[in-house]
């Protein structure tokens, strides 16, 4: 079947190159068809007074006779010409070369001057020369060269021969050996030119098979993040529910036993968040929708901040972690920074048994060198690039959770990109990595930035606060309700935007807060809801979008809501942050009424 497929494609190539020469002969018939009319008008005015006038004229009626018939044939070629009639469009080259080559190789016996070798010479020289000419014109369909340089020079041969005269039996032999060395050259030309004309086609060939392989891995690529992207807002939305009925039930059971059951669905949700909040890096980053915030801070902060959350961990698996102690500034986005480092150290712990984890800093120009070297089991050279792969993970085969998701170095390569830092990772197979960015220092002096403190769980103030929920998913919308209510709220809870305007009628009051989800029911977006409300009591009150989509463009759109906007599924504490500015909105309201 292959060997059939292949003789079908040598077939399809060859018909391509036939193709090809045919339309080059007749691209250049014209030139042909007025160089013979020249050449004939001059021999004719050259031998005009050695030659009688009525062999001339028939020879040069039979040029003009021939020249214009070319010419018809170009127009009919210019007219009817389809690769479908090649080979009667080639029948018509071959038979006007033909002629032509045999009017010519008559006129070198009918117009030979008697007893006058000079002109005898002349006409031969003419002949001759236009044979060299076929070289270059005709040489690029051999049936077409062939019909017209052997009819151009045979005939005269004999004349030649049957002269006594020596002279003439030694330009007979010339031109047999200039016919036999120009039909061999010109059979080498032939196989150039087809050779050259088949490479073309082939080249022309693979440019379309790439085409079409790219056309085809885009709409690969553009099905598999679409498919990403509805997966990802589909599975977000009951893992979002099930992380506010896990934070309900956090705040709820106070039972030791059943404690440990809610502490284990706590670690299974948050496997689940990081997995989500991974893609969601991923999605905003190649969506070009993270933005660096450069500012110039302490390092020191930073590090004790990771060592608060990083050295338990080591411990745990009886590793020793060091860390930097340093006095240096850097300007860089703290956020984008930490994530890389949070990346660095938790796959130096993961895949590193025994010895330890070493974070160091070292000054590198106008820059400051951060590296996280470990003595685990070390990365193959030949993987040193693969692993800021998407999901490329060494010895995982078994994806197994614990050993991580195989996204984090995708995200520090391109997070470093971003920030435009350099990063470099070296290994040896069995010794350990290392793995480093390197950032600019501060051009000037800051405070260091204070530890960030942990997030109270205590209720919100006394005074409550109306909240309206718009969700198109019953249980996140059951879920959210629950949970603010527990922390003290008055909810409503609404599907789509004119049912929330409806239930906000019935109200005394207008919301303090809106929560709305991005993608709403019949193509409604929460950003079109929260408009509409905001137009309904003339005045901004502090919304919320909250979405599970990943898809670049709907990243962009909630993007330039100018919403404060948070991704499914929510973390509480994130929720209780916003709860907290709406009362505070709220207050600052009250007061400026009193005032």
């Amino acid at each position: 079947m292959m060997l059939r497929m292949n003789t079908i494609t040598s077939k399809a190539m060859d018909q391509q190159v036939l193709v090809e020469q045919i339309r080059i002969m007749y691209r250049s018939l014209l030139p042909i068809a007025i160089v013979n009319l020249t050449v004939s008008l001059a021999l004719v005015y050259g031998l005009s007074d050695k030659v009688p006038r009525s062999r001339l004229n028939l020879w040069l009626g039979l040029m003009v006779f021939l020249f214009l018939l070319r010419i018809i044939s170009y127009m009919h070629y210019q007219r009817y010409f389809t690769p479908a009639r090649i080979r009667r469009f080639a029948l018509y080259f071959v038979i006007g070369s033909g002629l032509t080559g045999l009017s010519w190789g008559v006129g070198g016996v009918f117009l030979f001057p008697e007893n006058d070798q000079v002109y005898q010479i002349f006409l031969l020289s003419v002949i001759v020369g236009m044979g060299a000419g076929a070289i270059s014109s005709l040489t690029t369909y051999l049936p077409a060269f062939f019909a017209y340089f052997p009819a151009s020079l045979i005939p005269v041969i004999p004349q030649l021969l049957f002269t006594d005269e020596q002279i003439h039996f030694a330009l007979a032999l010339m031109i047999i050996a200039y016919t036999a060395a120009l039909s061999y050259f010109a059979i080498n030309i032939n196989r150039a030119i087809k050779q050259s004309l088949l490479l073309r086609f082939e080249n022309l060939d693979l440019v379309d098979q790439l085409r079409e392989q790219k056309e085809e891995a885009e709409h690969a690529n553009v099905a598999k993040t679409r498919f990403l992207a509805a997966a990802s807002h589909d599975l977000r939305q009951p893992l979002h529910a099930l992380t506010l009925f896990t934070s309900v039930l956090d705040e709820s059971i106070q039972y030791p036993k059943v404690r440990r059951v809610v502490d284990q669905i706590k670690a299974s949700v948050h496997a689940l968040q990081s997995l989500f909040n991974a893609l969601l890096d991923i999605s905003r980053l190649e969506a070009g929708m993270m933005i660096a915030e450069k500012t110039h801070f302490a390092l020191q902060p930073m590090f004790d901040k990771l060592a608060n959350d990083f050295t338990p961990q080591a411990s745990e698996k009886g590793l020793k972690i060091s860390w930097p102690d340093t006095r240096a500034f850097v300007f860089t986005d703290p956020n984008l920074l930490e994530q890389i480092l949070r990346n660095y150290i938790a796959n130096a712990i993961r895949y590193t048994n025994k010895g330890g984890v070493q974070v160091a800093c070292e000054p590198v120009g106008n820059g400051i060198k951060i590296s996280v070297v470990d003595t685990g089991q070390g990365i193959p050279a030949e993987e040193l690039d693969a692993i800021f792969e998407e999901f490329h993970q060494l010895n995982n085969p078994e994806r197994d959770r614990s050993k991580g998701l195989g996204l984090g170095l995708a995200i520090v390569q391109r997070t470093a990109r971003l920030l435009d830092h350099p990063f470099d990772v070296t290994s040896r197979l069995g010794q350990g990595s290392s793995f480093s960015i390197t950032v600019d220092l501060s051009s000037q002096s800051v405070d260091a930035l204070s530890a960030p403190q942990p997030v109270e769980k205590s209720p919100l103030p006394r005074e409550k606060v109306l909240v309206i929920v718009i969700d198109d998913e019953a249980s996140v919308r059951e879920g959210t309700q629950t949970l603010l209510e527990t922390w003290g709220c008055d909810v409503i809870c609404a599907a789509e935007t004119q049912e929330a305007l409806t239930l906000l009628k019935q109200q005394d009051r207008p919301p303090d807060g809106i929560i709305a989800d991005y993608r709403l029911r019949e193509n409604q977006t929460g950003v079109e809801t929260i408009k509409k409300i905001h137009a309904e009591y003339t005045t901004d009150i502090p919304s919320l979008i909250v979405t599970g989509d990943i898809a670049a463009e709907r990243l962009r759109e909630v993007n330039n809501s100018g919403f404060q906007v948070l991704h499914k599924p929510v973390a509480p504490v994130k929720l209780r942050t916003f709860l907290r500015n709406v009362q505070l909105h709220k207050s600052r309201n009250l007061s400026t009424k009193g005032a």
